[in-house]
């Protein structure tokens, strides 16, 4: 017996396997994405923690590319133009800046998972009209062919909710470390604050 899926492309015309290609490259975007971020997530944290390290041992960071120092470097660039209160409003508007950096991709995550079962149906309610044509000419309605017919234009449907699942786990699960790695760096800023203080005051004196 012949594999569905190879049948299913077979059967289908242009318009389906334009279909099933549009999924199959959303896939591997969402993959890619989904990787990306696994190891950008691990490495920002990492690199924070290394940060609140050497702030609260008083020492200077050093050149750690992660949210918080770059937070911290744009104070440090403001620190003789702003006052204490506004430098914490110039520091929360560097804060929603690396939010941003954090939370990119994540939106393309929640449109492909909102997408792809759309394009499955879109693929699967084409299949189906392909194959009540195929009925209608070759004159036989027997369960067979139809049951057939329907079982490869269900094909597209499968494929966009395997490409939709792992697109929504992963944006779910993405933003909730967005959010806790938001958090934290939202904890440590008094002691971004107080190093600000501290630097400007060793270069006043």
């Amino acid at each position: 017996m012949e594999n569905i899926w190879v049948t299913a492309w077979r059967q289908f015309d242009w318009a389906g396997k334009f279909i099933l290609i549009v999924l199959a490259f959303l896939s591997l975007y969402s993959w890619k994405i989904i990787l990306e971020k696994l190891f950008f997530f691990r490495e920002v944290e990492r690199r924070n923690r290394t940060f609140e390290h050497l702030i609260r041992k008083g020492r200077k960071p050093v050149l750690l590319r992660c949210p918080l120092n770059s937070i911290l470097n744009y104070g440090i660039e403001l620190r003789d133009t702003a006052h204490d209160k506004s430098l914490d409003t110039h520091l929360e508007k560097a804060f929603l800046r690396e939010q941003g950096k954090l939370e990119t991709k994540l939106t393309s995550l929640a449109t492909i998972a909102t997408i792809s079962p759309f394009l499955g149906l879109l693929g699967t309610v084409w299949g189906l009209l392909l194959s009540f044509q195929g009925i209608v000419a070759s004159g036989s309605s027997s369960v067979r062919v139809v049951a057939g017919g329907v079982s490869i234009a269900l094909v597209t449907t499968i494929v966009g909710l395997v490409v939709a699942i792992p697109a929504a786990i992963g944006h779910n699960y993405f933003r909730e470390r967005v959010a806790g790695i938001l958090e934290k760096m939202e904890f440590f800023f008094p002691y971004i604050l107080q190093y600000l203080k501290s630097y400007s005051d060793r270069d006043g004196s």
